[in-house]
């Protein structure tokens, strides 16, 4: 006997809003498919010919036919208690104006449901309703239409029953190739974690630099056409308005690419693209897989290049976001609990979902051993708390955006990112960098030879990139943009912490929040250590190798002194020969610790950070495919509409080829090098808990 469920159909305001009166009964429904059966008559709902030009004239209405001639719906979530209801000729349960239901041809809110339950006679009844209406899915039983209003009829039904089916197309989507009981990922919250961790992603980057420039989503409420689809509205013909991308990533402004996205991807993800989404969320599942226990996603934001891709790219700037880094920090925040929903919705109801936002370690524990990912938030910008060196940025200002970025679930965070701010100095870069810097401050970077300790880098005088064409140099001579520099030596950040980077430094202990010191100048970081020692604090940071090295490209002192505070280090990831030598670096210092030897690898994917691409060797010893990780999941390659991606020949082009990379380091690396990678998310949950449990000390100003 078929399953007999007893639903109505209610109305949805918003598709990315918490469906707080739905049940278990609605989120089952999830990936379902269904016969709609009329409660009063028992007739089934089917397609028929309406007429009129909207959507071919196609409607449903309930018809007297056996269960096998009605039409069968798949179930698509679209978020907690909200539903795309496709039949097998791909046609969706819709509405058009003026309120009339019909069989559409695309997903939208015309097209999205909310479910939810009420109580029956005899049963658990459920209502239909229509997101873009607010009314009521009415069924008038004398002629089987449907209506969306109460109408004057009698026998008038707005519950229906669904019957179980089996033979519905499910909704396109990309597949994690991977196969296996994920049950292995499960365990005990106070064993030790064995996997590990990227501490430091950029998930909702899509929505940085006024939204205008990344290309894809990590999920859309109406799938992965919508979420992947052709970058061509965002970076014009062949990627000719990707200007940013194109000279960050290539290092020429002329550069070009073939926009298509979802079902091709002719050219993207790619690994050496730096405007293109690779966190698509089946994707990241498929690097779930492979070990990944934890992840810490920075929300990211820059207002000089938000107000550059506004000004050299006019054409993409539409409907974008705001540009203050405190509103794209909020609007990231929301679109991470957004993500977080819409994979509860696919997995069956609330924390259902195999990501998961943490705010503590014993949250990431408990998660971690329920067998899925614990997902951490922190902040990567240069004018956090509204205190760009243009900003009115006091203590209570601070401290009052501080708390709030905390109640919004951040404990991890960077007190500079590429420009200085008033927090204190960054790490310096010639270049597009320093022009950055010019229109964020108003001055190029101010430097100084390095210290004999320190690399730091080289700067050309003039202003950057189009200083040397002679009749402009004169011009930018003649009103001062004209900086000059000693070519003959390393530079480094004159600047370090000021009064108020200090009282942060000291407020993020107090809050036991976790301190990134990459991108600080050397004298910033120097100076956190001085503030983290002496308050006995280890919740320190280094997550993908930004911290300045030592000469000839060793180790630094202050890295050294964060590895022996228990701070946490993860070098920027590259492909397994290349891990090789990155990790044993990090490693050899740990050794001299009493802390686990873990060491995490950060991709800093789809935040300006191209991927690594194939190893050298890949052609004559190659990752074989399928293959079978430590934990017995098999892995076929990666097919995401109809590309097929392999780490042979596309190196990491999106998240999911992670956990291809992951299996190419155990076949390839040393198993002192595997091993520090897979202790690497129980090295940053112990980090993270010395932290909590460091004791209250005195504030400390080294200045």
């Amino acid at each position: 006997m078929p399953k007999i469920v007893i639903l109505a159909f209610a109305l949805s305001m918003s598709a990315h809003i918490l469906a707080d009166d739905a049940t278990d009964s609605v989120y089952d429904l999830a990936q379902g498919c269904y016969a709609i059966q009329s409660t009063s008559n028992d007739r089934y709902l089917k397609k028929f010919l309406e007429g009129g030009g909207i959507d071919n004239g196609l409607s449903y209405r309930f018809e007297s036919v056996s269960l096998s001639e009605a039409d069968h719906f798949y179930f698509k979530p679209t978020s907690l208690g909200h539903f795309l209801l496709t039949d097998r000729e791909q046609r969706y349960l819709a509405a058009h104006l003026p309120k009339n239901a019909s069989a559409g041809r695309y997903p939208g809110k015309f097209a999205n449901w909310k479910i939810t339950e009420s109580s029956g006679n005899d049963s658990i009844l459920y209502r239909f309703t229509n997101d873009q209406f607010g009314d009521d899915l009415w069924h008038n039983p004398r002629n089987g239409r449907l209506y969306f209003a109460n109408s004057i009829w009698k026998n008038r039904e707005n519950t229906f029953r669904l019957v179980e089916q089996n033979d519905c197309i499910t909704f396109p989507e990309v597949a994690t190739q991977v196969k296996g009981d994920q049950d292995v990922l499960k365990g005990n919250p106070h064993d030790p974690i064995r996997g590990w961790i990227d501490p430091h992603a950029h998930i909702t980057s899509y929505e940085f630099m006024g939204g205008r420039f990344m290309a894809g989503e990590p999920f859309h409420p109406w799938g992965v056409a919508e979420a992947l689809h052709s970058c061509n509205e965002r970076h014009g013909k062949d990627g000719a308005l990707d200007l940013i991308g194109n000279l960050q990533g290539f290092g020429d402004p002329n550069a070009r690419h073939s926009t298509d996205g979802w079902p091709n991807f002719t050219y993207w993800p790619n690994y050496a693209s730096l405007s293109h989404m690779g966190y698509y969320y089946k994707w990241m599942e498929r690097a779930y897989l492979s070990g990944q226990r934890m992840i810490t996603t920075f929300l990211v934001e820059n207002e000089v290049l938000c107000s550059v891709q506004s000004t050299i790219n006019p054409a993409g700037w539409i409907n974008p976001n705001s540009c203050n880094v405190m509103d794209s920090l909020r609007l990231q925040a929301a679109r991470l609990m957004d993500m977080q929903q819409y994979i509860d919705a696919q997995s069956g109801g609330p924390g259902e979902g195999w990501f998961q936002i943490v705010t503590s370690p014993e949250q990431a524990r408990a998660v971690i051993a329920d067998g899925k990912l614990a997902v951490l938030m922190g902040i990567e910008a240069s004018e956090t708390f509204d205190c760009g060196l243009r900003d009115e940025c006091t203590q209570d200002s601070l401290d009052a955006k501080l708390d709030e970025l905390y109640h919004l679930g951040v404990r991890s965070l960077y007190p500079t990112h590429k420009f200085d701010n008033q927090i204190g100095g960054s790490r310096v870069e010639d270049g597009f960098i320093n022009v950055g810097q010019w229109l964020s401050t108003g001055h190029f970077f101010e430097t100084v030879a390095c210290d004999s300790e320190t690399q730091g880098v080289a700067f050309t005088s003039g202003f950057p990139i189009i200083g040397e064409i002679p009749f402009v140099r004169d011009i930018l001579k003649a009103i001062g943009l004209d900086p000059q520099y000693d070519e003959s030596i390393q530079h480094c950040n004159k600047h370090g912490l000021t009064e108020l980077g200090v009282y942060l430094v000291n407020r993020l202990i107090d809050k036991k929040m976790l301190i990134e010191l990459d991108h600080l100048s050397s004298e910033s970081a120097s100076l956190v250590m001085d503030i983290a020692e002496a308050r006995g604090y280890s919740g320190l940071v280094t997550s993908h190798s930004w911290m300045n090295p030592g000469v000839n490209n060793t180790l630094h002192p202050t890295t050294k002194r964060l590895f022996a505070a228990g701070g946490f280090g993860a070098p920027y990831n590259t492909d397994a020969h290349g891990m090789e030598s990155r990790v044993s670096q990090y490693l050899d210092e740990i050794e001299q610790t009493p802390y686990l030897l873990g060491v995490g690898m950060g991709s800093d994917m789809s935040g300006l950070g191209t991927q690594a691409g194939p190893r050298s060797d890949a052609d004559t010893n190659p990752l074989i495919y399928p293959f079978t990780n430590e934990f017995g999941l098999t892995f076929e390659k990666q097919v995401s509409g109809n590309r097929t991606f392999d780490l042979n020949t596309d190196g990491i082009a999106h998240y999911g080829l992670i956990a291809d990379h992951i299996e190419d380091m155990r076949n390839i690396n040393s198993e002192r090098i595997y091993e520090a990678i897979m202790n690497s998310a129980e090295a940053y949950l112990q980090m993270w808990e010395r932290a909590e449990s460091s004791p209250q000390t005195h504030y400390h100003n080294p200045l």
